[in-house]
């Protein structure tokens, strides 16, 4: 249904402010009121004439064209189908109501429609947050025959999109990603020695190759020297524990320590899934958590992308025991799994209770943010007492922290402490080495 509005257009102020000096000017000349009268009763007549002549215009009919998905932080086109139904000649200004979190470029728009013509404009629209995008209405402001006046039309045109991380990095990854470029990416691969492997096939022997792998009956056979080839063993699974509490909510640069973590599961999921492994999710620390069951094959990544697109960090403080118990019930299988989170020394004995709880059942990876800030305050000169102050609070804090990480190091837990831009690959390259070390 549509919700009609109408206003004045600057035309007929301008004739109403003209009126209005005329009837001074007849307050002072005697022979001017009778044209101050015929003035403003024509006017008054024409205004009513033009408004009910807009009034009775109709809508034009108006259709949105967007993608089903889009890129958080990502510019896209999108287009506006708008028809004149009308019988007459139209002017009208379009104004696409675009969601709050979101920029555009392009709109307003003024449009000339002969009647029955079509047009079709096209503007830019760039999502500031992940989750669902929402588009309502379309206002079109039509100016009136004489244009004195404006009237809105609000035109329902609902539409529903998703926003996803933005993902061209990993794409951009992926397409390096193949047995013979990862080291291109940063992402190293290590040959694995001794037990553990998966047999793949038999091959003529290569310079570098283990005289371990050399297959003596086959080289007979064949009168060369054949090697054995190995892969790593496959099918298995990796869980990714993503802490949702308010210390996700750090910023550094334009994301938050959130984002960088979604951006690191992107990247790990697509290298696992080629490697033949199953990857899953569990979110902990919000009031609606999530547990997305391990899937296998490059193409399932969707079900990851559908499962976390809308996941936003909560208020909540992090709780590890809990999310400890719930993933033991969740995942029996004994599998990689890799806790994201930002620490704080106050997580001591709890965090310390979840690893040791998840230690029987799983190889664990704890994965902690650093914050730029706090590595930034470290290294401000000191000017003033104000300055000694906070280096000294902060060195404080840094050190209950790195105790925290090294406490966990020799209790036999892997554990990662980085910078967010360097989560990624971090996380990408313990998987492979852990994989490749046969510890999983």
């Amino acid at each position: 249904m549509n919700i009609f509005k109408f206003k004045p257009n600057t035309r007929l102020m301008q004739l109403m402010i003209v009126v209005v000096v005329l009837g001074l000017l007849a307050s002072i000349f005697a022979e001017l009121k009778l044209v101050w009268i015929l003035s403003a009763g024509a006017l008054f007549i024409i205004s009513l004439f033009d408004l009910w002549k807009v009034y009775t215009t109709p809508a034009p009919l108006i259709k949105r064209i967007i993608p089903g998905s889009l890129a958080v932080g990502v510019k896209q086109k999108v287009k506006l189908s708008i028809k004149n139904i009308s019988n007459k000649n139209i002017s009208c200004d379009i104004y696409d109501h675009f969601p709050e979190k979101a920029e555009v470029n392009g709109m307003p728009r003024r449009l000339l429609l002969d009647k029955n013509e079509s047009a079709e404009l096209t503007y830019f629209l760039k999502p500031l947050l992940r989750g669902k995008l929402e588009y309502f209405y379309t206002e079109c402001l039509i100016l009136s025959p004489f244009s004195l006046w404006h009237y809105a039309h609000k035109v329902s045109v609902k539409d529903e999109c998703r926003v996803y991380p933005n993902y061209a990095p990993v794409i951009e990854y992926a397409m390096l990603a193949t047995e013979n470029h990862l080291s291109m990416m940063g992402i190293l691969k290590h040959r694995r020695r001794g037990q553990g492997m998966d047999f793949h096939q038999l091959r003529e022997f290569r310079e570098g190759d283990s005289i371990k792998q050399i297959d003596w009956k086959a080289s007979s056979r064949m009168r060369k020297m054949i090697a054995r080839e190995y892969q790593d063993e496959r099918d298995q699974q990796i869980i990714v524990m993503m802490d949702c509490g308010h210390r996700m909510l750090a910023q550094d640069g334009d994301l938050s320590h959130f984002d960088y973590s979604l951006n690191a599961l992107l990247l790990l999921s697509y290298v696992a899934l080629r490697q033949g492994d199953s990857i899953g999710v569990s979110t902990f620390s919000q009031e609606d958590s999530r547990w997305i069951k391990p899937v296998k094959g490059v193409a399932n990544i969707n079900i990851l992308l559908n499962g976390i697109y809308d996941l936003q960090p909560g208020a909540a403080a992090p709780d590890y025991s809990s999310a400890a118990r719930d993933l033991i019930i969740r995942q029996r299988k004994r599998s990689l799994v890799l806790v994201l989170t930002n620490l704080r020394d106050d997580d001591c004995d709890d965090l310390n209770v979840a690893v040791h709880f998840l230690k029987k059942y799983h190889k664990v990876v704890v994965a902690s943010l650093q914050e730029q800030a706090v590595v930034d305050s470290l290294k401000k000169p000191i000017v003033n007492l104000q300055d000694a102050l906070t280096v000294a609070a902060t060195h404080s804090y840094q050190s209950k922290r790195d105790l925290l990480v090294q406490q966990l190091r020799n209790s036999g837990v892997t554990t990662l402490d980085v910078l967010p831009e360097n989560l990624a690959l971090s996380l990408t390259n313990t998987y492979l080495d852990l994989k490749t070390s046969g510890q999983i």
